[in-house]
């Protein structure tokens, strides 16, 4: 006798329910976007590698320049805050002009060092020195000015400080000059402990404007 041979039920679609599409032809963006992610973990891989003792030579630098400039403005009872804090690459013998540096502390893992005021009516003037890296892949050192150039309300937002900036220093982080970046330390420093003596920063701010480059300027929310 013949044997039966059973064949599989053939599921119909409900009517009105749409074909399966076939998947979309790759256009090359899912393995090109895989080749360049994988160049972007390789470069990064690479630089995690890179040698910082020049850095951590350069960051000690400015911390000690800005700490001595913290430490001359609270002689006249201004208030500055360094970042990273004082407390992290110091040991203080006698707080705050007897310290040492500490052993421990990874100098050369610092990317942004800043010197904010906190005197009162000077909020959002501040000293910031950070390393950045070129799209060629140089990595460089700037420094800027920051300073409130007065509120204004907004709707959505609330009161809002308009900040401007002035472009201090910018060079290869391996071709810093200590010594013009002591200049232009000299010069800002200065005319900032001028401004807080006058208690006026209309002539700091216009020295800023006339003899440095226009760096960003935004608005940030104010916190009134």
């Amino acid at each position: 006798m013949a044997r039966r041979v059973s064949k599989k039920a053939i599921a119909v679609p409900e009517p009105g329910t749409p074909s399966p599409e076939p998947p979309l032809a790759d256009d090359d963006f899912v393995s090109g976007l895989r080749r360049e992610l994988s160049r972007t973990q390789a470069v990064a891989g690479a630089r995690t590698g890179e040698d910082l003792t020049h850095r951590a030579e350069l960051n000690r630098r400015l911390l000690q320049d800005l700490w001595e400039v913290h430490n001359q403005f609270e002689e006249v009872s201004v208030h500055l805050t360094i970042d990273p804090s004082q407390t992290l690459f110091a040991t203080f013998a006698e707080y705050p002009t007897k310290w040492t540096f500490k052993e421990n502390f990874d100098f050369g893992s610092v990317k942004t060092i800043e010197l904010a005021d906190r005197a009162q009516g000077w909020g959002g003037f501040m000293m910031r020195f950070w390393y950045y890296r070129t799209p060629e892949g140089t990595s460089r050192l700037r420094g800027i000015f920051e300073w409130c150039d007065g509120e204004s309300y907004h709707r959505y937002s609330g009161w809002m400080r308009m900040m401007s900036q002035a472009v201090l220093f910018d060079a290869a982080e391996d071709d810093v000059d200590v010594r013009e970046l002591h200049r232009v330390l000299k010069d800002v420093v200065v005319q900032w402990y001028s401004a807080h003596l006058e208690r006026s920063p209309e002539a700091f701010v216009a020295h800023l404007k006339e003899k440095y480059p226009k760096g960003a300027s935004y608005a940030k929310e104010s916190y009134r």
